[in-house]
């Protein structure tokens, strides 16, 4: 009886720890799945910042030239 109840133990704590080795394997690997998203994520936002930037500079150089423009158009709107 002694040992059957031993054996019994010794079987749910071996149970007991491939089951937390299971769950531990599938942490790691959630873990992984995000690092590797997060990574993407990090390149995407760094590219759209650079974009950004790129585009605002393109902006604040076309407007000069646009509001030129219009200061011309009403100048000539003004003779008329």
């Amino acid at each position: 009886m002694f040992s059957n109840r031993l054996l019994r133990n010794r079987v749910s704590a071996q149970q007991a720890r491939e089951r937390k080795k299971v769950y531990v394997n599938d942490l790691e690997a959630r873990a992984k799945e995000l690092q590797d998203k997060n990574a993407i994520l990090e390149e995407r936002i760094s590219t759209l910042i650079n974009e950004n930037t790129m585009l605002r500079k393109v902006l604040m150089n076309a407007r000069p030239k646009v509001d030129d423009s219009n200061e011309q158009k009403q100048e000539h709107l003004s003779k008329s």
